[in-house]
């Protein structure tokens, strides 16, 4: 049995081993809760991210949460693990999920957590079905702390000389505690994509309160001489362009290094792969890159992922398959090389799915 929700997100992880029913949460699309003083919200899994913030937004607040792509639903999206640009502030689903209600494999229903922001003695059991595609158990109802939203909101693009120089916009900005909700590093055929010149680019997500964003802006504008960096305001439809650019080729990398070795990383994927079609962006400061190709063919797509695997390395990285053909994913482990704590989540596995029914071999290490 394999959950799903809006579909947004079925690619992601290994070919499960067997596949005889789909379960669809869609029709789990209440709101359960919504407590704006607490500043919580409990929805059920099918619940659609955009419908949820758009309810929000009437209360002044938000789930500072986005993911790269169609938005899909709530449970696709803890399954997932999936996250966008607001990484760099706000983290991934982890920090912002207190509580959760799941349907296990037996069909019995179980809590974790809770519906207020306090500490709770135990183990945040709701945490270990973030990112575990559905194979401990079925997400059926969720609940999040909640953000107020930013009272100013604007992008600015920097051009900058090279890779390097605008990952160091970035770090420097993050040094002086800038508020910055997302700030990404794109290589020069991603900012194309996204109508800015062709060249190295910090895209910078500027928000907060007024005073705090002039104080922001001011800053970046400095920061920008000292980077021979050219500078433009951009509108806010260039992170949907963004998402999208990220979103649509058939092979879809995220390159994990230490953020001190993002930029060489970057250049070094952007100039091996020039040919390939490579869009490149990176949230510098928690050391991640997407990387996104359109190899000529199958056989190419194995060449790189083992190019791509020296590179990173070399630089204490690892590598994450998002998108593939389905040729190439039968041959591998999407997930990389099976780590330390494996025996841990195999014994998750046969405690909370012992007969193995639920998204089989789609997790990590084909669990």
């Amino acid at each position: 049995m394999v959950p799903i929700g809006s579909g947004a997100r079925l690619g992601i992880g290994n070919i499960p081993s067997a596949y005889h029913t789909a379960i669809s949460t869609e029709a789990l699309d209440k709101v359960i809760a919504c407590e704006p003083a607490d500043m919580t919200v409990t929805v059920q899994a099918g619940v659609h991210i955009a419908h949820l913030q758009e309810g929000l937004a009437e209360h002044g607040q938000f789930l500072p949460l986005d993911v790269v792509g169609a938005p899909g639903t709530v449970g696709g999206l803890l399954a997932a693990n999936a996250f966008g640009a607001l990484r760099h502030r706000y983290g991934t689903a982890r920090d912002w999920l207190i509580g959760l209600r799941v349907v296990h494999a037996d069909g019995t229903t179980s809590k974790s957590g809770g519906r207020v922001v306090k500490n709770v003695s135990g183990y945040d059991l709701h945490k270990v079905h973030v990112g575990a595609l559905g194979s401990l158990a079925i997400i059926a109802e969720a609940t999040f702390k909640l953000a107020p939203l930013p009272k100013a909101d604007l992008t600015l693009a920097l051009a900058c000389p090279s890779g390097s120089a605008a990952a160091s916009v970035i770090a420097e900005c993050h040094e002086r505690g800038l508020s910055l909700i997302a700030a990404e590093m794109l290589s020069p055929t991603t900012a194309h994509a996204i109508e800015q010149p062709s060249r190295w680019t910090a895209l910078l997500r500027i928000a907060g309160g007024a005073a705090a964003v002039i104080r922001t802006v001011r800053d970046v504008r400095d920061l920008a001489v000292l980077a021979d960096a050219e500078i433009g305001e951009v509108d806010e439809t260039v992170w949907d362009r963004w998402g999208a650019v990220l979103s649509g080729d058939p092979l879809r990398l995220r390159v994990s290094v230490p953020p001190t070795r993002v930029a060489d990383t970057a250049e070094a994927i952007d100039r091996r792969f020039a040919g390939d079609g490579v869009a490149l962006s990176a949230t510098a400061t928690v050391g991640l890159l997407r990387v996104n190709m359109s190899p000529r063919d199958d056989a190419r797509v194995a060449v790189i992922l083992d190019q791509v695997k020296e590179i990173t390395s070399g630089r204490g990285g690892h590598i994450m398959v998002d998108a593939a053909p389905l040729v190439v994913k039968r041959d591998i482990d999407v997930f990389g090389p099976s780590r330390d704590d494996m025996i841990i989540m195999r014994r998750l596995k046969s405690e909370f799915d012992p007969t193995a029914i639920l998204s089989p071999g789609r997790f990590m290490g084909r669990l």
